[in-house]
C-alpha cells in the first residue's frame, strides 16, 4: 500500500531526515546538508511525476550542488557551480533543475545530459523562490526586489535574451513564497506571499490580480489545499486557513474576493460586531518563525516546520495537532510531503539509482548538444531499445528535392575562401564585442540607480513607519495621562 512520508531539513543541523507523517517514526536520513529556505527541492524520476528519484540540496557555505538519493545516506553527487546559489527547484517531470543566486542570475540545466541551457538576469536583488508550474510550462521567480516574475520555459530554453510572461510588482516588500495551484497556464491560479503582510491571488492565464488577503502579520509561507478551495498562510508563528469559496442562503457558493479586492483575515474590524475576525482560522503551536509547509496528498494533513526546530503534522478538519517530529537540532528550513519511495519500502528490491550527468558550468555549444542526444534515457522496455536502434532507411527523413538543396549548399559553402571568411568572422566578433561593452555598461549603470533607488524608498518607508509608531505610543501615553 502506497504510504507518504515527509522531508524535513535544516539550515544549521546537517542531516535531512525522511519520516512517516501518519507514526512521526523516522524512516531514512541524509548527512552532510545545510540549506536556507528555497534552497532545497525534491526531484521527480524522469517520466513518473509521483516518485521521487533524488533530493538537491544548494549549500549555505560554497557553490555546490549536493545530490542524494535513497540507496545510500551520503552525498551521491556533488555539482560545483559556478555561483553559490540560495535557491533551487525542479521540474514536475524531473527534465529541467533551476538555481539562483544572491545577485539576481538565474542557472537552468537539462537533468538527463548535465548541459546549462541558460543563465539570465531576472532580478536585482537576491532570489528565494523559484517554482514551476504544474505543467512545467513556465517558470517564477520570487525576489527581494518585491517582484515576482513568470518565464516561459520554451523562451528560457529558445532565446538567447528571454524576457517575462509577466512580471508582478504589487507587492511593497520582499516576496517571500509562491505557489503555483494544479493546471495547465490557461487555467492555473498563483498565490503570492510577501513581509508586507500580505498574499495576492493571481490569474496564470491573464497576469490579472484576482484578490490580495491582508494578514496582521509578515507571511512567510502560503499554499492551497489540492482543490484550491483553502488557503493556508503561515504568520510568524501561527498559520491562518481561509475558505476560498462561502456558501449561500440559497446552498450555494461564491468565491472570495475577485476583481482585485483587498479581504482581511485575522484582523478586527471596529465596524463590525463583537470585533470578529472577517475571516480566518488559526493553527497555533510552534514557537518560532513558520518557513514552510506541505500538505498530504488527500488535503487532510497539514505538516509545518518552524525556527523552533519542530515538524509539527496538523487534522486540516478540527486544526489540532496529531505529532510533533523533534530530532533536528536547528530551524527547519524545508518541510515537503511526498509518497514513500521504492527503495524505501519494507521488502524493497535492487533499483538503479536515477541517473545524473555532471552540471556543466558553461553554456553548450549546439555540436555539444547534437553529440550528446544519445545519452537521453529510454524508459522503456528492452524491445523498445531495439526498436530504438533499428537502422533507418535511405529517404525516410528527407525528399529527393531536399537532399539536392543540401549537396548545392554544401558545395557552395567549399567554394569561399578561407581568408575571406575568416576576415568577415572576425570583423563580426569585433563588432559583437564592442556592443556586449556597451551593453554591459548601461545595464551596470541601470541596475546601481535601481538598487539606490529601492534603498531609497524602503529607507523612506520603514522610517515613516517607526514614526507614525512613535506618534502612536506618545498619544496612548497622553491619553492615559488625561484620563488619570
Amino acid at each position: 500500500m502506497a504510504t507518504e512520508v515527509a522531508l524535513s531539513a535544516s539550515s544549521t543541523d546537517n542531516t535531512i531526515h525522511v519520516w512517516d507523517i501518519r507514526s512521526g517514526s523516522s524512516l531514512f536520513s541524509f548527512k552532510q546538508s545545510q540549506s536556507l529556505k528555497g534552497g532545497l527541492t525534491v526531484v521527480s524520476k524522469p517520466g513518473n511525476g509521483l516518485e521521487v528519484g533524488s533530493v538537491v540540496s544548494a549549500q549555505t557555505d560554497r557553490a555546490i550542488l549536493n545530490v542524494y538519493q535513497f540507496h545510500k545516506d551520503q552525498v551521491m553527487h556533488k555539482m560545483i557551480t559556478s555561483e553559490k546559489m540560495i535557491s533551487v527547484t525542479a521540474s514536475h517531470q524531473g527534465q529541467y533543475l533551476a538555481a539562483a543566486t544572491a545577485a539576481g542570475k538565474v542557472y537552468l540545466w537539462h537533468i538527463p545530459t548535465g548541459h546549462l541551457m541558460r543563465m539570465f538576469e531576472a532580478h536585482y536583488r537576491p532570489i528565494h523562490r523559484l517554482v514551476f508550474s504544474y505543467d512545467d510550462s513556465t517558470l517564477l521567480t520570487a525576489s527581494e526586489d518585491a517582484s515576482v516574475s513568470v518565464w516561459l520555459l520554451t523562451h528560457l530554453v529558445e532565446e538567447d535574451r528571454p524576457a517575462p510572461l509577466y512580471s508582478w510588482s504589487d507587492h511593497t516588500l520582499p516576496v517571500t513564497d509562491v505557489y503555483v495551484g494544479l493546471g495547465q497556464l490557461s487555467s492555473a491560479r498563483v498565490c503570492t506571499a510577501s513581509l508586507d503582510h500580505t498574499v495576492k491571488l493571481w490569474d496564470m492565464a491573464t497576469g490579472h490580480l484576482l484578490t490580495t488577503f491582508l494578514f496582521p502579520k509578515p507571511v512567510s509561507s502560503v499554499l492551497m489545499n489540492p482543490s484550491e478551495t483553502m488557503l493556508f498562510a503561515a504568520c510568524e508563528d501561527k498559520i491562518y486557513s481561509v475558505d476560498l469559496y462561502k456558501r449561500r442562503q440559497d446552498q450555494t457558493y461564491e468565491s472570495i474576493g475577485g476583481m482585485g479586492r483587498v479581504e482581511s483575515v485575522g484582523i478586527k474590524d471596529q465596524h463590525q460586531q463583537q470585533n470578529k475576525p472577517s475571516l480566518g482560522s488559526i493553527f497555533s503551536g510552534h514557537t518560532g518563525t513558520i518557513h514552510s509547509m506541505s500538505l498530504s496528498f488527500d488535503g487532510t494533513l497539514l505538516i509545518s516546520g518552524a525556527e523552533d526546530g519542530e515538524c509539527i503534522v496538523w487534522d486540516v478538519a478540527s486544526r489540532q495537532s496529531l505529532r510533533t517530529f523533534s530530532l533536528h537540532k536547528g530551524p527547519v528550513t524545508h518541510v515537503s510531503c511526498f509518497l514513500r519511495p521504492i527503495e524505501l519500502q519494507p521488502n524493497a528490491s535492487n533499483t538503479l539509482p536515477m541517473p545524473w550527468a555532471p552540471l556543466k558550468r558553461m553554456m553548450s555549444t549546439f555540436e555539444e548538444e547534437r553529440r550528446s542526444t544519445s545519452l537521453h534515457i529510454i524508459q522503456n522496455t528492452a524491445m523498445d531499445m531495439s526498436i530504438h536502434h533499428q537502422p533507418i532507411e535511405e529517404g525516410s527523413f528527407s525528399s529527393e528535392s531536399e537532399r539536392h538543396k543540401i549537396r548545392k549548399t554544401v558545395s557552395d559553402l567549399r567554394e569561399l575562401k578561407p581568408s575571406d571568411t575568416n576576415e568577415s568572422l572576425q570583423q563580426q566578433v569585433n563588432s559583437l564585442r564592442s556592443e556586449l561593452l556597451r551593453v554591459n555598461a548601461h545595464y551596470q549603470k541601470t541596475k546601481s540607480l535601481q538598487k539606490q533607488m529601492y534603498d531609497t524608498v524602503v529607507d523612506n518607508f520603514m522610517s515613516q513607519r517607526k514614526q507614525t509608531k512613535k506618534r502612536k505610543l506618545e498619544q496612548d501615553e497622553d491619553d492615559e495621562e488625561e484620563e488619570e
